[in-house]
């Protein structure tokens, strides 16, 4: 009897324990799944750039962060501080740099001098309200990074958050092109979407080429993680490779990255297209260098070296030459040659039909109506603003003005020759510095160059084609985005941070995942 009672017992504790196993797993894809459909929901509500898609954005993330805790899967709090311990630190540091610019200062007796007492502010920061909104998307962003750690603990899951990412681009970029293309003029959310070029569901063109700047860098990145390097023995095996190229999701994934440098090259943003081929060309000279002088070889990597230069060759002159020819890139190189201070043209900014003002039989003739007028900036124009963004960081030089608080500040610094309402720097590096201080432009620097130190290790010393190709693309990623910051502000819009911060986050999943290959 006692030997029935454990066997029965056995049984059914086994039982148990499978049960439990695939209601983990049932939980685990369930919660990976909600948060890909997080990351393309982001840029579809104006790049989720308005308090109201913002507020919405922290309900979401904030559900699924408590779905993630309350059914635990994944890697444990501990395995995530192990893979990520440094950047995690660095981002809760940053946030109770924003909750030290909250702080009551008159209620803790400090005096305000100089020009912050001009602003007569309760707060470090000059507006509560615009610093608490910009303290929201740090707690998003954080917790968007905390649950990539998390959730993606496989190649599998890795490659598929990949394909996500491929797959928001290339959304995005049919809806600028087709709705540019048929000159579609609508209202997204109020907003008024009429510009000439692409834009998908971003107000700013410039923003959607940061954003198509990220996703083509992750999926350049798993196509040369899915380079083999083998060589081809006759004409009949470099056939029958060619055309399971072609049945393979290699050639839909190639596809997807011409349609996006399609969407690209429309966006017509100069500095966009310069910096996604100045940072392909950067990081493919950089990746032929590490891997020539790395201290870990694996048997193949001269065939592999030369398909990815073969591979990287084709995007230049497939995309730019071809595409680009077919696309119109020569208007990205006017904007680029004729947008000076000196040849600066005001343009009608949309014209739509009024009223009838004749009658002609059957036909009603309508007067156009210039609805505003658009001067096309210059970069020398936008470099004004950052330079006269100096004086900011020079009185608000360790806390900053407050998070969000630029286009509250730059009015009472901004000079004579520069004139209008800028709302943000075109400069993130002088606009963080300003909202945040030297101390947090100092954090977040910190965050950048420790993931790209772990994607140029992981380039240099791995031996698996596939955790190169993911340090690969992250590091493109990241170069693009930094070269773009000098002129743009794709860091102040929620959608664009959060993929730029989820691109630094692949080097440290991979720590988690390939410990041996990357040797870190």
């Amino acid at each position: 009897m006692l030997v029935f009672l454990r066997r029965t017992g056995g049984y059914s504790n086994k039982s148990t324990m499978t049960d439990r196993t695939a209601l983990n797993h049932r939980h685990s894809g369930a919660q990976l799944w909600a948060l890909f459909a997080l990351i393309v929901y982001t840029p579809l509500p104006l790049a989720s750039d308005r308090p109201w898609a913002i507020a919405l954005l922290a309900l979401l993330t904030g559900g699924l962060l408590l779905w993630v805790i309350w059914q635990p899967v994944g890697r444990t709090p501990a395995g995530v501080l192990k893979c990520a311990g440094i950047p995690l630190a660095l981002l809760g540091l940053w946030m109770l740099l924003l909750l030290v610019q909250l702080m009551p200062v008159r209620a803790l007796g400090i005096s305000l001098s100089g020009n912050r007492a001009l602003f007569d502010g309760a707060t470090i920061s000059l507006d509560a309200y615009f610093t608490r909104v910009y303290f929201a998307q740090a707690c998003i962003l954080t917790a968007v990074f905390w649950l990539v750690v998390t959730l993606v603990n496989s190649r599998q899951k890795m490659e598929q958050l990949v394909r996500v990412f491929v797959f928001s681009g290339l959304l995005q970029a049919l809806i600028g092109v087709v709705l540019m293309s048929t000159g579609t003029t609508f209202e997204l959310f109020f907003t008024p979407m009429r510009d000439a070029r692409a834009h998908g569901s971003f107000v700013s063109p410039n923003n959607l080429a940061g954003y198509l700047e990220l996703t083509l860098a992750v999926g350049i990145g798993l196509m040369i993680a899915k380079l083999d390097g083998r060589a081809s023995r006759n004409w009949r095996h470099r056939l029958h490779g060619w055309i399971g190229l072609l049945l393979s999701g290699k050639a839909m994934l190639r596809l997807s990255l011409i349609i996006m440098v399609v969407g690209l090259v429309a966006s017509r943003s100069r500095m966009g297209n310069a910096a996604f081929f100045a940072s392909l060309l950067v990081t493919g000279l950089l990746t032929l260098i590490v891997t020539k002088y790395g201290s870990q070889k694996s048997q193949g990597e001269g065939n592999t070296t030369r398909a990815m230069i073969v591979f990287i060759t084709s995007l230049i002159v497939l995309d730019v030459v071809i595409i680009g020819g077919v696309v119109g890139v020569e208007k990205v190189v006017e904007r680029i040659e004729y947008t000076n201070l000196q040849t600066q043209q005001v343009e009608p900014l949309v014209v739509e039909p009024a009223g009838p003002v004749a009658v002609k039989g059957p036909d009603v003739v309508k007067a156009p109506v210039v609805l505003g007028h658009r001067q096309e900036e210059s970069v020398e124009h936008r470099s004004e603003v950052a330079r006269a963004s100096i004086p900011i960081v020079r009185d608000f030089l360790w806390a900053g003005t407050g998070g969000g608080t630029f286009q509250l500040a730059f009015p009472r610094y901004r000079p004579p020759e520069v004139t209008g309402f800028w709302d943000h720097a075109h400069n993130d590096y002088a606009e963080i510095a300003c909202d945040t201080g030297l101390l947090g432009l100092l954090l977040l620097a910190a965050l950048v160059l420790h993931s790209m130190y772990l994607s140029v290790r992981a380039l240099a010393r791995s031996g698996d084609q596939f955790v190169r190709g993911m340090a690969f693309g992250s590091l493109m990623g990241v170069v693009s985005l930094l070269i773009h910051a000098w002129v743009d502000f794709n860091f102040q819009s929620p959608a664009v941070a959060m993929l730029f911060l989820i691109v630094l986050c692949i080097p440290y999943v991979h720590v988690g995942l390939n410990r041996t290959s990357m040797r870190v």
